[in-house]
């Protein structure tokens, strides 16, 4: 699959490397910005500038660099574009790795409990609290991922960054959570000698690996636990580059804090935020933007603006009908308006799996060639230009054309209040999915199964078509 061919630095990106200085950087843009490729271009720049000065300083020590990424799908594409952008060289060691890959090669893999033997185990410990199941394992690893174990109790009082409003979670509530449901799951690790994800970064976070880190990216930092922050910034070299790559208006997941709780120090003169929207056409961004207006924003989210945008293009479509009917129109929209040769094509779900069968037999009988990159490590090499992922795997990555069918009730069940977390949730995720696209965007649901995600679409933004 083509990924970004040339990475030339922007007027703003350019802005950004002129100035090189050991800390810490914090970089914002909203979808389409250039984040990524800001990261690529900086670490390129922090790279030379510390070989450099090793050699100016006669030193053998190799340069250690590390560059994490929320997903495995998103650390093949970057591990792709640093290939392209960064010779091989015994001056550099340079990893590239999702954290859990990353953190679990450090600490010698330990026994992590299944996922859904720890789902099942704390929704079995909180089967007397008012939330529903999904939510309140949300919560737990919310409030796991955000303090360390022994500051379990600040949980009680802090501000829920992240979470939403509702459904409420008072003080009596995060009680109950706190003293029937975490403290039990800690203790029922502890006597099964098990670990899961948020252990590693609390190790990390507590205990320093021998050879520590010159320079450090965090791509998609907004997905990152507090825990994950306090584990990267422990494992700094004395003089050290650590660039954080962020916009929680893109926050897909139960995650929250402040950078002062994990230690970081962020100053004015070191926050810079990329506003062109170099990505999306104005029509895109214009069919975007309302999936998250009136969402809350922090002062690291930025919202998709088409007045940024550089250029006009197809209208998005909105497809009508079943499942079958969308499908079918996808096919002849690929055959038709796509150039396979050059173009690429993501065709996008909540869920996945099941939801792609039907389109990947229609694809397939009509000669036409596909992967599956979904929680896939490496950027795939082959000529295929179509690719199937989930929503949350496409995070980070860019296509020509996204398509995303089946956008159904039962793929998008959320509370009923407006502002229900997983609503809120949904919204983003949506938005994110959509802001992958260069050129052409195309969603289908079934009317008599509609998502609440299609009313918050305006319909002066997209073409409707009945299929």
């Amino acid at each position: 699959m083509r990924p970004l061919l040339d990475v030339t630095p922007t007027p703003e990106q350019l802005a950004i490397f002129a100035r090189n200085r050991p800390g810490i950087e914090l970089i914002r843009g909203a979808a389409g910005s250039g984040k990524t490729t800001t990261a690529i271009l900086r670490l390129r720049s922090l790279i030379s500038l510390f070989v450099n000065r090793r050699r100016r300083q006669q030193v053998d020590d190799p340069v250690r660099v590390l560059v994490l990424t929320f997903n495995r799908t998103l650390r093949g594409y970057i591990h792709e574009l640093a290939t392209q952008q960064i010779s091989d060289s015994d001056e550099v060691e340079m990893e590239i790795s999702t954290f859990a890959k990353w953190a679990m090669s450090k600490i010698g893999y330990p026994q992590i409990v299944p996922e859904s033997i720890k789902k099942s185990t704390i929704i079995e410990l909180g089967k007397g609290i008012r939330l529903l199941s999904n939510f309140l394992y949300e919560e737990v690893d919310y409030a796991m991922g955000r303090f360390l174990p022994d500051q379990l109790e600040v949980y009680l009082t802090a501000r829920r960054d992240g979470r939403g409003a509702s459904p409420r979670v008072d003080r009596s509530m995060r009680v109950s959570i706190l003293n029937d449901v975490i403290n039990p799951y800690l203790e029922w690790k502890e006597a099964n000698s098990l670990w899961d994800w948020n252990d590693l970064a609390v190790y990390l976070a507590e205990e320093k690996l021998d050879k520590p880190y010159d320079i450090i990216i965090t791509d998609e930092t907004q997905d990152f636990s507090a825990n994950q922050i306090r584990a990267v910034r422990n494992q700094l070299a004395e003089t050290h580059f650590l660039t954080l790559i962020v916009d929680s208006a893109q926050r897909i997941y139960a995650r929250g804090f402040t950078w002062q709780e994990t230690g970081i120090a962020i100053r004015p003169q070191n926050i810079r935020t990329l506003r062109n929207n170099y990505r999306n056409t104005i029509e895109i961004a214009l069919f975007a933007e309302p999936l998250i207006r009136g969402l809350p924003i922090d002062d690291d989210g930025t919202l998709p603006d088409f007045s940024r945008c550089q250029r006009h293009g197809r209208t998005p479509i909105v497809l009508k009908g079943r499942f079958r009917g969308q499908a079918g129109y996808v096919l002849g929209y690929i055959q038709n308006e796509v150039n396979l040769e050059n173009e690429s094509v993501a065709i996008l779900h909540p869920l996945g799996g099941g939801w792609f069968n039907y389109i990947q037999q229609v694809i397939q009988r009509a000669g036409l060639n596909y992967i599956e990159i979904t929680r896939e490590s490496e950027w795939p090499e082959g000529d295929e230009n179509i690719a199937f992922s989930t929503l949350h795997s496409s995070k980070g990555l860019e296509f020509d054309h996204v398509i995303i069918i089946g956008l159904n009730r039962e793929v998008t069940i959320h509370g009923e209040d407006e502002e229900d977390d997983r609503l809120n949730m949904f919204r983003r995720l949506l938005a994110m999915g959509v802001g992958r696209a260069r050129e052409s965007v195309i969603i289908g649901y079934k009317p008599e199964d509609v998502s609440t995600l299609i009313n918050y679409l305006d319909s002066s933004t997209y073409e409707e078509v009945n299929v």
